[in-house]
C-alpha cells in the first residue's frame, strides 16, 4: 500500500515537467571564484611548491654570488673650461639639460667604446670571469655558426667582444629621477673588482667626454682655418677696392675724412671767422666816423681807449697838467717855468691828437682788409661746395665699398679669433660630468637575493595555479551539481547521493561475520542481509544519513507521479557503466518495500548482473529463463524476509547475442505484464544506455525513467548524447540522481544544494542511531 505524502498533487506538474534553463549573466562570481580555488587547491598549491623548490635549489646550488658597486656621476653640460670666452659660455649654459640629455648621457656610459675602454684598461681579456672558458651551450651554439670570428677578426678582438658583452650584462645605469645625478652599478663575483670596474667605468666616460670635445674643437680649428684664407682674401680685395675707388675719384681721405671734405669745414670756419672780424671793423669805423661828425672826443672810441700809446700820453698829460698847476700856484701863470710846462701840455695833447687820428684811420684800414678777407674766403668756399657737390654720388659708391669691407673685416676677425681660441683649448679640456660618489668595495652580496626569488617564484607559481585552476575548471565538463544536471539534461535533477567511505563499509561488513558460519554457500537462495554488503541495504539499515534522505527524495518523487499517474514499472539506468545505478536501484527497492508497497527488484543488467552477484550469487533461475519459459516466474523470484522486497535475478549468460534478442522481443514484454499484475511497483537494474541498446529498448517499456549520474566523473556531453537517444521517451524521464557525491566537495561547488548546512541535524540523527 502507497504512503501517501502531504504535498498537494498540483505539486507533481512542476517536479515532472523539465525545468527551464536559468539564463547566465555575464559577471564575476567572485564566491565560485573562491570556490573554484578551493575544490582545485592541490593544482592551486603544485606550481608554487614547484617553483618554490627549483629557487631553492637555485639559491642553494645553481647561483652566482655577486656584489654590487655603484659610482654616482653628475652629468652637468653647462660646465665651461677654464680658458672659454664669456660669449662661449653664454652658449654653453643654453646647451640642452632635458630628460632626452641626460638619457642619451646615460646611454653612453654603457657604449660599446667605453666598455672596450675599461676592458683594455684593467686587461679584463685574462680574467677568467670576463672571458671564461667554452661550456657545453657554448659548443652547441658554435654548431650552428661559423668556427671561427665572423669578419676575419683576430682571436683577441673576440674575447675583447666577449668581455664587453659580459660587462655590459653585468653592469646597469640608471637616473635618480628627475635630478642629473646618474647611479653606475656594476656587478661581480668580487666585491674589490666590482668596485675597481664602478670607477673604471666613470674615467673611461670622463675621458670619452674629453677625447670628443678634442676631436669636436680639432675639426673645428680645421674648419676655421680653412675660411680664415677665405675670408682674409675677401678683405684684402674689398679694402683694395676702396682705395682704388678713392683714388680715382679723389676722395682722398685724411683722418677720416676726404682732403675736400676737410678744406671745405676749414674753409667754412674760417670764413664765419672772417665775417666776424668784419662785423667788428666795421662797428669801429662806423663809430669814428660818427663822432668826427658829431664833433666829439674822438678819444672815446673803443680804440682809443684801449690804445697803450694813448694811455701813456694821457698819463704824461696828466702828470704835466699837475706840475703846471703846482709851479702856477707857487710862481704864478708869468713865471717862465710855468710857460714851459704849458708848451708841454701843449705838445702833449698834439701827441694825442696825432695817435687818435691815426687810430681813425686804422678802423677804415682794419675794415677794409676784413672786407676783403671775407670776399675771398667766400669765393674760395663756393668753389670747395661746388666741388663737393659733384663727388656726392662717389662717395655714397665709397661709403658701399667701405661698409662691405667692414664687414668682411668684423667676420674675419670674429673667426680669426674664434680660431685662436679653439687652438687655445685644445691644450686643456675638461668633461662636461664630474664624480660625486666613487665606488666603495660593498660589504653584503647584492645577488641573489633569497626573500625576493622565494616570493617572486611563490607568486608567480600561485598564480600560475590560478590559472590552471581556472583552466581546468573551465574544461572539465563532469557533471558536480544538481543545477548543472538539470541544466543539461533537461529533466528535474532529484537527489545527489552521496559517497559512504571505505572504512564505514568495512565496519559494517564485519558485524555480518557470525552469519559465515551457518551459511551455505552453495544454496540459490537470497543472501542473508548480514551477508549482503552493506551499501546495497544502507537507506534502510542507517536511515538518519545523507545517503537515506536522498533515497528518500527519489522516492517521493515518484510518489507525487503515482498520485496522477497509475505507473508501474520504473527503470534505473545510467549512461555508463559503474555509475553506481545498481546500488541506486537496491535501495531505492528496499526504500519503497518497507513502505509495505510490493515491489519487484529486477536485475535486467544480462550482461553484468552486478545485483544479483552482490545478493543471490547462486542463483540457478532469472530473467532469461523466465522470459524463455523455461522456469515460472514465481520459482525464479526471490523474497527478502527483513523487507519484503521481491527480487528477479540474472543468471550467467555465455551466449550474449539472445540478450539484445531478447529486450525487443515480446516474450520481455510479457514478463512486464506479468509483473505489473503482480506488484505494486516493479523497479529495473537496466544496463547503461550508451554502449548497449538494451537498456534503450527497456526504456520504452518503463513507465518512467530514473538516470544515475556517477558525481565528478559523467561528463556533459555524454549526459547530453544519453538525452538525445532517450528523446523518443522523453516524457517518461522522471529525473536524475547525482551517485557518490563527496559532500566534503561539493560544498566548493554548491554550499546550498550540498546537506552541508544539515550538519547538526545528521550529527543527531547519528547519535541517536548509535543509541539504538
Amino acid at each position: 500500500m502507497l504512503q501517501r505524502s502531504s504535498d498537494q498533487p498540483s505539486q507533481l506538474g512542476e517536479a515532472a515537467a523539465p525545468l527551464p534553463a536559468k539564463t547566465s549573466q555575464a559577471t564575476v562570481d567572485l564566491r565560485e571564484m573562491a570556490r573554484i580555488l578551493r575544490r582545485r587547491w592541490r593544482l592551486v598549491a603544485l606550481p608554487p611548491t614547484i617553483f618554490a623548490g627549483l629557487a631553492l635549489i637555485y639559491l642553494l646550488f645553481l647561483s652566482t654570488t655577486l656584489y654590487t658597486a655603484t659610482s654616482t656621476v653628475l652629468v652637468d653640460p653647462r660646465r665651461a673650461t677654464a680658458i672659454e670666452s664669456n660669449q662661449s659660455q653664454v652658449e654653453t649654459s643654453n646647451y640642452g639639460t632635458d630628460d632626452g640629455t641626460i638619457d642619451s648621457e646615460a646611454l653612453l656610459i654603457q657604449s660599446l667604446a667605453i666598455l672596450q675602454r675599461v676592458v683594455e684598461k684593467l686587461k679584463l681579456t685574462g680574467d677568467e670571469e670576463f672571458n671564461p672558458p667554452p661550456t657545453v651551450l657554448d659548443h652547441i651554439k658554435r654548431l650552428f655558426r661559423s668556427s671561427g670570428p665572423a669578419g676575419g677578426a683576430s682571436a683577441q678582438d673576440a674575447a675583447v667582444a666577449r668581455a664587453v658583452d659580459i660587462l655590459q650584462r653585468q653592469m646597469k645605469v640608471a637616473r635618480q629621477g628627475t635630478t642629473f645625478l646618474v647611479d653606475i652599478n656594476v656587478s661581480s663575483k668580487s666585491p674589490r673588482k666590482a668596485a675597481e670596474l664602478a670607477n673604471a667605468v666613470a674615467d673611461a666616460y670622463f675621458d670619452e667626454q674629453v677625447r670628443a670635445k678634442n676631436d669636436a674643437t680639432k675639426i673645428a680649428s680645421n674648419w676655421l682655418n680653412g675660411q680664415l684664407d677665405e675670408l682674409k682674401s675677401h678683405v684684402v680685395a674689398s679694402e683694395r677696392a676702396v682705395e682704388d675707388f678713392r683714388a680715382a675719384n679723389n676722395l682722398t681721405v685724411s683722418q677720416g675724412v676726404t682732403v675736400n671734405d676737410q678744406q671745405l669745414t676749414d674753409l667754412n670756419n674760417q670764413l664765419i671767422g672772417a665775417r666776424a672780424q668784419t662785423a667788428e671793423a666795421r662797428a669801429k669805423y662806423e663809430q669814428a666816423q660818427q663822432l668826427s661828425k658829431s664833433g666829439g672826443d674822438a678819444g672815446g672810441i673803443s680804440a682809443a681807449i684801449s690804445s697803450d700809446v694813448i694811455a701813456r700820453l694821457r698819463t704824461q698829460y696828466a702828470d704835466i697838467a699837475k706840475n703846471e698847476a703846482e709851479l702856477f700856484s707857487k710862481y704864478g701863470p708869468r713865471h717862465p717855468a710855468v710857460a714851459n710846462v704849458h708848451a708841454q701840455l701843449k705838445d702833449t695833447q698834439r701827441l694825442i691828437d696825432d695817435e687818435i687820428k691815426r687810430i681813425l684811420q686804422s678802423t677804415r684800414h682794419d675794415y677794409d682788409v676784413a672786407r676783403s678777407r671775407e670776399t675771398s674766403l667766400q669765393q674760395s668756399f663756393d668753389q670747395l661746395q661746388g666741388v663737393a657737390n659733384n663727388s656726392g654720388q662717389a662717395q655714397v659708391r665709397l661709403r658701399e665699398l667701405q661698409r662691405e669691407a667692414e664687414a668682411n673685416r668684423t667676420l674675419y676677425e670674429s673667426y680669426l679669433a674664434r680660431f685662436k681660441e679653439s687652438t687655445a683649448q685644445q691644450s686643456l679640456q675638461l668633461p662636461d660630468s664630474r664624480i660625486v660618489t666613487k665606488a666603495s668595495i660593498p660589504i653584503a652580496p647584492s645577488w641573489p637575493k633569497s626573500t625576493p626569488v622565494l616570493g617572486l617564484a611563490t607568486i608567480l607559481g600561485f598564480g600560475i595555479g590560478c590559472v590552471l585552476a581556472f583552466l581546468a575548471d573551465y574544461v572539465d565538463a563532469r557533471v558536480k551539481t544538481l543545477e548543472q544536471a538539470e541544466e543539461i539534461s533537461g529533466v528535474p535533477a532529484l537527489a545527489a547521493v552521496p559517497l559512504i567511505s571505505a572504512g564505514e563499509l568495512a565496519g559494517r561488513a564485519k558485524l555480518g561475520r557470525s552469519e559465515l558460519d551457518r551459511y551455505d554457500p552453495r544454496t540459490p537462495a537470497l543472501l542473508p542481509a548480514a551477508l549482503q554488503p552493506p551499501l546495497m541495504r544502507y537507506a534502510i539499515e542507517a536511515p538518519g544519513t545523507f545517503f537515506a534522505d536522498a533515497i528518500r527524495a527519489i522516492r517521493l518523487a515518484i510518489q507525487r507521479t503515482l498520485r496522477v499517474q497509475p505507473i508501474k514499472v520504473v527503470l534505473v539506468t545510467s549512461a555508463l557503466e559503474n555509475e553506481g545505478k545498481t546500488t541506486l536501484a537496491a535501495n531505492l527497492a528496499q526504500s519503497l518495500a518497507s513502505l509495505g508497497i510490493r515491489t519487484l527488484l529486477i536485475d535486467a543488467d544480462l550482461r553484468n548482473p552486478q545485483l544479483t552477484r552482490s545478493l543471490c550469487p547462486r542463483a540457478v533461475a532469472g530473467l532469461l529463463e523466465v522470459a524463455l519459459g523455461q522456469v515460472a516466474a514465481e520459482r525464479a523470484i526471490l523474497t527478502d524476509p527483513s523487507t519484503g522486497l521481491s527480487i528477479l535475478p540474472s543468471t550467467t549468460i555465455r551466449r550474449s547475442e539472445f540478450i539484445t534478442e531478447l529486450m525487443f522481443s515480446d516474450r520481455m514484454v510479457d514478463v512486464l505484464e506479468y509483473c505489473r499484475h503482480r506488484y505494486e511497483l516493479v523497479v529495473i537494474d537496466s544496463p547503461p544506455l550508451v554502449p548497449l541498446v538494451d537498456g534503450r529498448a527497456l526504456a520504452e517499456l518503463a513507465d518512467r525513467i530514473v538516470l544515475a549520474l556517477a558525481w565528478d566523473q559523467t561528463p556533459g556531453e555524454v549526459l547530453s548524447h544519453t538525452m538525445e537517444l532517450l528523446s523518443p521517451v522523453h516524457e517518461q524521464i522522471l529525473g536524475t540522481v547525482l551517485t557518490r557525491v563527496d559532500l566534503s566537495r561539493l560544498r566548493f561547488y554548491d554550499y546550498y544544494q550540498s546537506s552541508a548546512y544539515l550538519k547538526p541535524y545528521a550529527t543527531a540523527a547519528l547519535r541517536a542511531e548509535a543509541a539504538q
